[in-house]
Order: structure tokens, then C-alpha cells, then sequence
């Protein structure tokens, strides 16, 4: 994830590890805490589009973990904290036995969402 955090995928190996790293223990640690991630419109509607174009058949929301320096742009604040990565699927191709239903396309692993605590303007829940 050494791209800019506003306008480029992450790394599919960063986005393994983040995951990895909320599977071990960012479900139970404290200073992990986020109660939301708030995502911008033109973010959904452009992942909205490919799907409505037939380039993706879904979306897959993973749980994460921000990883100290993974991501240019992330704030210090959010390190260690948990996070969603937005990863878009298309369709398993032939009918064979078992398997997945749906790959993840790892090009276009996204994470733009601005973390509560840390912003928090307008929570009600």
C-alpha cells in the first residue's frame, strides 16, 4: 500500500496482511477500536458502475487492521486501528463442482473510508 490513499488500490500482499493482522487480534484489543468507516459517495457509485457494466458481479467487504507505514496518506491516528477494504468480485466461469461462486478482483482493492473514532461527525448509532 505504498499508493496514495485517496486515489489508488492497495497492494494485494498489504491487503492480506491487514487482514491477517484484524483476524489475530482485531476483534479483541481495545486500541484497535472503530466503530464505523464512512465512504463517499462518488466511491460507491463508481464501484456501482462497473457492476452495472458487467464488469463486476458483486462486492466482497473484508475486515482489516491498519498497518504502521502501509498506506501513504493514512493518518498516524489510524495505525492499529480496524478498517474495511472494498474488494469487487466477478463471476466464476464454468459450472464446475465446488469452488468459489466469486473471485475477488486484487487490482482494485480499495480502502478510502474515514475511521470513527478519529471522525465522527454526524454518528447517531
Amino acid at each position: 500500500m505504498s499508493k496514495k490513499l485517496n486515489s489508488e488500490p492497495i497492494d494485494p500482499k498489504v491487503a492480506e496482511a491487514m487482514v491477517n493482522a484484524y483476524a489475530k487480534d482485531g476483534m479483541n484489543a481495545s486500541e484497535c477500536y472503530t466503530k464505523a468507516v464512512w465512504f463517499p459517495a462518488e466511491q460507491i457509485l463508481d464501484i456501482a458502475k462497473s457492476m452495472s457494466e458487467g464488469k463486476y458481479d458483486g462486492l466482497r467487504i473484508y475486515f482489516a487492521k491498519y498497518l504502521e507505514g502501509a498506506i501513504d496518506g493514512v493518518p498516524k491516528s489510524y495505525e492499529g486501528k480496524n478498517t474495511l477494504l472494498l474488494v469487487p468480485t466477478t463471476p466464476r466461469v464454468g459450472n464446475g463442482v465446488g469452488g468459489n461462486d466469486h473471485y475477488d478482483d486484487l487490482s482494485n482493492i480499495e480502502n478510502r473510508g474515514q475511521g470513527c473514532p478519529d471522525q465522527c461527525s454526524g454518528v447517531a448509532l
